[in-house]
């Protein structure tokens, strides 16, 4: 799909048509941006799911990161691979692993969000803050979600939360 201009009309003209193709081109940008940190974009969620809930089990992160069990295990392979990650047994139950992200891993997530933070601020460059606002209130509507979040605000133009205190991270 071509993302240079923006679609003609009646494209243009119809809503589903403007979010599949926003959705798309705003992926697309993040996807290349993400390729300067050596990631991908599950690996950004993976491991934002991760330095919010950390030491959770592989289970649990599923849920968290809206992706399946078998890709859920792939992308923290590889992000093991590349020391960003690590499993250890759960204390509680050793039959059970737990994920944490390496200190490497917290500078690669910083990066990461960094480049997330500029993608965003390119993209919605056009929208006013208040439209900001308002577009993800009603994305969020359509989503069938709250509104907002407490603090959501707080976190920035693009919604991208602060670094976790390094206490939480594996060695690396």
């Amino acid at each position: 799909m071509r993302f240079e201009q923006p679609p003609p009309e009646p494209l243009a003209g119809a809503l589903g048509f403007l979010l599949s193709w926003n959705g798309q081109r705003i992926a697309r940008r993040f996807a290349e941006a993400l390729q300067q940190v050596g990631l991908r974009p599950p690996h950004f969620g993976v491991m934002r799911v991760v330095a919010a809930q950390p030491g959770r089990t592989q289970q649990e992160l599923v849920a968290g990161a809206m992706i399946d069990a078998s890709s859920m295990v792939k992308v923290i392979d590889e992000l093991e691979e590349l020391g960003l990650a690590e499993r250890r047994v759960d204390p509680d139950d050793r039959r059970k692993r737990t994920v944490w992200l390496t200190h490497d891993g917290h500078d690669a997530l910083e990066r990461a969000m960094t480049i997330a933070q500029r993608v965003s601020d390119e993209v919605f460059a056009p929208l006013s803050d208040r439209e900001r606002e308002t577009l993800r209130k009603l994305l969020r509507k359509l989503a069938g979600g709250p509104p907002s979040q407490a603090g959501e605000h707080e976190q920035g133009r693009g919604g991208h939360g602060q670094r976790r205190d390094r206490s939480e991270t594996a060695p690396g």
